[in-house]
C-alpha cells in the first residue's frame, strides 16, 4: 500500500507530513477531473468517528480514508486537495491516467 497526504495535525498516528510538499506538485491531470473520479464509487470510502478539523479554519472535517488500488489517503487530505493549491502524488497521478480521461 502506497499511504500518503497523512499532514500534521491530523488525528491518525504518524501525520507528519508538510502541505507545502504538496503546494510544490503540478499535476498534468485538471484538478475537476480528479475529485470528480474520487467522489465516485470507484474509490473505496472508509468513515471514522475521530474529531478532525482543518488547521486553518477549524471546519469540522469528515474522517476516515479512501483506498483506491494499492494508494491509501486520509479524507482529509481530499478536504485540503479540494479547498487548497495542492497536488497529488506524482505516482497517484500515473495510476489514476489509466482511468481518467483527461
Amino acid at each position: 500500500m502506497r499511504v500518503f497526504g497523512l499532514l500534521k495535525g491530523l488525528p491518525y498516528g504518524n501525520c507528519n507530513e508538510d502541505i507545502t510538499e504538496y503546494a510544490e506538485i503540478k499535476n498534468e491531470i485538471p484538478k475537476e477531473k480528479i475529485i470528480k473520479y474520487i467522489e465516485s464509487d470507484a474509490v473505496e470510502k472508509w468513515y471514522t468517528s475521530a474529531d478532525s478539523r482543518d488547521v486553518f479554519t477549524g471546519e469540522k472535517l469528515t474522517a476516515g480514508k479512501f483506498v483506491d488500488g494499492d494508494f491509501v489517503f486520509p479524507m482529509e487530505f481530499f478536504h485540503y486537495y479540494k479547498n487548497y493549491d495542492i497536488g497529488i502524488p506524482y505516482d497517484y497521478e500515473e495510476y489514476l491516467k489509466g482511468k481518467i480521461d483527461y
